[in-house]
């Protein structure tokens, strides 16, 4: 029965925190150019707590992963809006349907927008999980997007169905972000790990 208890205890202290952790990734993504802080920040606590190494709180955590973040994802972030901004340019220029020439291109950019997607996707895993420069962020991004497509498609897909949720039920924004970033991360450290076991054998 205390096993019981404390399990259930347990489940909700972690909800609680996730949700306090959800409204603080809201809050500090208000200003739109600290989203990619926000967002590592998330992410750097939800490491944190699945490898049991959270010891100040949400609050305090999350602040300090804000803070160490802060000038790399600022950077990346930069960088990423000014690739967003020219893959979304050409998108809206390029129509398949004027010629040949326009075709290849159309498919070429969707092509380039679909490995954009993928990158995007473990830029906040890796950023949390290893040290590294920008540059390697984005390069280890891209060889993971690669090394294991199944699971790129299975996030892309997660986080597809995070953001239906949130167009359908615009609430729930303060509970989706925390709960997403922990799966997807979790996916991520399993790779990560199974990479690094084989680098290591060689």
């Amino acid at each position: 029965m205390n096993d019981l208890n404390n399990r259930l205890l347990n489940t909700i202290n972690t909800i609680v925190d996730y949700f306090l952790l959800n409204v603080l990734w809201v809050v500090a993504s208000i200003p739109l150019v600290t989203i990619f802080p926000a967002t590592a920040a998330m992410f750097g606590v939800v490491r944190k707590r699945q490898l049991q190494k959270e010891t100040n709180g949400i609050f305090k955590s999350f602040y300090l992963q804000f803070k160490d973040h802060f000038k790399q994802s600022i950077l990346l972030s930069i960088v990423w809006a000014i690739f967003g901004a020219f893959l979304y340019v050409d998108y809206r220029i390029i129509s398949p349907e004027s010629s040949t020439f326009q075709f290849i291109l159309y498919v070429l950019l969707i092509i380039g927008l679909i490995l954009f997607a993928s990158i995007t996707i473990y830029l906040f895993p890796i950023m949390v999980h290893f040290e590294l420069n920008w540059k390697n962020v984005v390069r280890n991004a891209f060889f993971f997007s690669l090394i294991n497509p199944i699971l790129t498609i299975l996030i892309i897909i997660l986080i597809g169905i995070g953001g239906a949720l949130l167009y359908a039920f615009p609430v729930s924004i303060f509970i989706v972000g925390s709960f997403l970033a922990s799966i997807v991360y979790n996916l991520c450290q399993n790779m990560f790990n199974q990479v690094m076991v084989k680098n290591g054998a060689n």
